[in-house]
């Protein structure tokens, strides 16, 4: 390799890192039980990191259903997510995959898959949620808000300004 060669390389290198750069922000410590907490449709979160925390770069947050709960299926066309289990027991359906998974088990989402889960454990269950990019937040926050509490139709209609597709039940 040449010397001219290995410049364009690390130029490349260095123009890519510049379309990477984000927003730098401080350190986030919390204690137990801090952060934002809300009820929404009958689920409990509580954020541990926002898009506004984080320079945009990803949302953080705590979730705890109760048996039975889980919102439809869905597809995000802006954001990955990643679940951890903390508690209890899921129903994962990520694309045509339906899988049971307990308290330990992770999902990683990209953006464009339909998913959806539900807590399938007797009790009420818990989990980890990271959002990347930071910002959908503002989704739960726009749907806790609702009084009385949205129909599917107002929820589809929420829905779209963040990207979100809601499927129709048994897609």
């Amino acid at each position: 390799m040449s010397d001219r060669t290995g410049i364009a390389v690390v130029e490349a290198t260095a123009a890519q890192a510049d379309g990477f750069a984000a927003a730098q922000f401080e350190p986030i410590l919390m204690d137990a039980g801090g952060g934002h907490t809300f009820t929404m449709l009958g689920t409990s979160m509580r954020f541990l990191a926002t898009a506004a925390s984080t320079g945009g770069r990803y949302t953080v947050l705590e979730q705890v259903t109760p048996p039975g709960w889980g919102p439809p299926r869905h597809i995000h066309s802006r954001e990955d997510e990643i679940f951890y289990i903390l508690e209890g027991s899921y129903e994962l359906h990520v694309g045509r995959e339906r899988r049971t998974v307990s308290a330990g088990a992770s999902a990683v989402l990209p953006r464009g898959i339909p998913h959806g889960f539900r807590n399938v454990a007797s009790t009420h269950s818990r989990l980890l949620c990271v959002i990347t990019p930071g910002g959908f937040e503002e989704y739960f926050l726009a749907v806790a808000r609702c009084s009385p509490p949205p129909s599917p139709a107002q929820l589809i209609e929420l829905a779209r300004p963040f990207g979100l597709s809601l499927l129709p039940p048994g897609a």
